[in-house]
């Protein structure tokens, strides 16, 4: 291991060293890491309350659903690179005498840190949520920790594992492997999902039900049951036996530079070859999607243009993905009352990223616009309504899905705080476009606006429009009515304000 402290200490210092010594010193990267906070403690906050008054059998399967996504996360991730690896890092460390376990060795180590180091202040935030929804001592947040973390190393090893494998022996059908492996570790929530199977899937011994066993266990105190310890213990030692076993292989031939950048930063040229290789990855589904530049007026030509684009350049898959893995835990848990405020949230954070992708790849495109016509209005009002549309698809999908699982009555008042809040994130990301360039560096204080704002504009205006939709009174049909009649006119009249608005402050919109 002597040649692997100056290789992690270096990845230490790239990734994390922009962060630390920038313009701002720490500050911006402790304001980034406590954005994520909330989120995580209202995440904590659902599942704890999915946790209560519920049979055991279920609340296990509550708490095995994220543990699985987390699994399937880092399968995924595995089916693309697995190892993290800066370019320099070919030239300077692989072809030094450095064995390969001693690389991977540091890559664990350096992706364990900085998992905790940028999502763990959210982590931390999510247990103490669970631990005072359920009632119990804040003390338990610790074991819970403790829990969770070989459930880390756990996947981090299992990732490794199927890289090595996939490129020493290139032939074998690992990707297949895995895609197996992916679809096994998400069975412990098709009986959350209310689908009948006739299998006891709480009796299998997945990972993520023997890891949920224990924190089940820890959290309600009554005692860890041994043979969930005894198949965690067991999972760790196989796979640790397997990684020995196969991690001395010569595998730098077949890893690929994935880091290029440190924390906060984006490197536009991996960003453009990765959207070209999604392009072309989808190209067979996407080009079937016709624009038809002939109909309508030039707003709606500039919406579907955004439409378009979005779906022809992954964005919208990354939308359905993150929209997933973020929301399904709620959905399972079928707490409504409390979803339609986590859906919205994550409607605008996913708003606001595709606002900064705007500003990333196309803002340079809109000299095309402005030379056809003179005049950006119409080209900020469709990327609005383009922004809309697809906040309003997430909200669709998570409410009607509730619906059709659970047979939830959705009222008008909780539908009002997403939709009403869709539209006013939407209107402060296009509003901030025409005024803002964004840059590609490492915590660009624009970034941080947008985040900020689009985040705190989205849950206010939802807030507001679900006090005033409530009202009116919902004891009789009639007044159902009336809450759907207000709640529409209140996202007619903010659209069209926000369209107006949009238009006055694109016209002083300049590349």
């Amino acid at each position: 291991m002597g040649h692997a402290w100056p290789l992690i200490s270096y990845k230490l210092r790239f990734f994390f060293g922009p962060a630390l010594r920038g313009r701002f010193g720490p500050l911006v990267y402790a304001l980034l890491i406590l954005a994520f906070v909330p989120s995580g403690y209202g995440l904590g906050f659902i599942l704890g309350n999915a946790l209560q008054d519920v049979p055991p059998e279920v609340a296990l399967e509550t708490l095995a659903t994220p543990l699985a996504l987390f699994l399937t996360f880092g399968l995924l991730y595995s089916l693309g690179t697995g190892v993290t690896a800066h370019p320099s890092e070919f030239a300077f460390f692989m072809t030094a005498p450095l064995r390969p376990r001693e690389y991977l060795i540091v890559d664990i180590i350096f992706q364990f840190i900085a998992l905790l180091a940028v999502g763990g202040l959210a982590l931390f935030a999510a247990t103490i949520a669970v631990v005072q929804a359920v009632g119990r001592p804040l003390v338990t947040v610790v074991p819970l920790l403790a829990t969770l973390l070989p459930f880390e190393l756990l996947i981090l090893l299992v990732s490794q594992i199927l890289v090595i494998l996939r490129v020493r022996y290139p032939k074998a059908p690992v990707r297949t492997m895995t895609l197996v492996l992916i679809a096994f570790s998400l069975l412990p929530s098709i009986a959350l999902a209310g689908t009948d199977l006739g299998v006891d899937f709480n009796a299998l011994p997945f990972p993520s039900m023997a890891f949920a066993r224990i924190g089940y266990g820890i959290l309600f105190g009554v005692g860890i049951d041994a043979g969930a310890l005894g198949a965690a213990v067991a999972y760790l030692g196989f796979v640790g036996v397997l990684w020995l076993s196969v991690s001395n292989a010569y595998i730098f031939h077949g890893i690929r530079p994935t880091l290029s950048v440190g924390f906060g930063q984006v490197d536009m040229s991996v960003r453009m070859e990765s959207q070209a290789r999604m392009i072309g990855t989808l190209g067979g589904v996407t080009t079937q999607l016709r624009f038809r530049a002939e109909r309508g007026g030039f707003t709606s030509l500039m919406t579907r243009l955004h439409l378009v684009r979005f779906w022809r350049d992954g964005s919208l898959l990354f939308v359905a993905l993150f929209a997933g893995i973020t929301l399904l835990p709620t959905a399972l848990s079928g707490g409504l009352a409390q979803g339609n405020v986590f859906v919205a949230q994550m409607g605008m954070i996913l708003i606001a990223i595709l606002a900064m992708n705007w500003s990333f790849y196309e803002r340079e495109n809109l000299w095309l616009v402005l030379s056809s016509s003179g005049s950006a209005g119409p080209y900020f009002r469709g990327l609005l309504l383009s922004l809309v549309a697809v906040g309003f698809a997430i909200t669709l999908v998570y409410l009607v899905g509730l619906a059709a699982f659970y047979r939830f009555s959705v009222t008008i008042g909780e539908a009002a705080f997403p939709f009403v809040g869709t539209v006013a994130g939407a209107f402060v990301a296009t509003a901030i476009l025409t005024r803002v360039k964004l840059k590609a560096a490492s915590f660009s204080p624009a970034i941080f606006g947008i985040l900020l704002a689009v985040t705190l504009t989205g849950l206010l205006g939802g807030v507001l429009a679900q006090a005033v939709v409530q009202l009116v009174p919902a004891v009789t049909s009639i007044g159902h009515v009336l809450r759907g009649l207000i709640l529409v006119a209140l996202v007619a009249a903010l659209t069209a304000v926000a369209l107006w608005t949009v238009a006055r402050l694109a016209a002083g919109f300049r590349l």
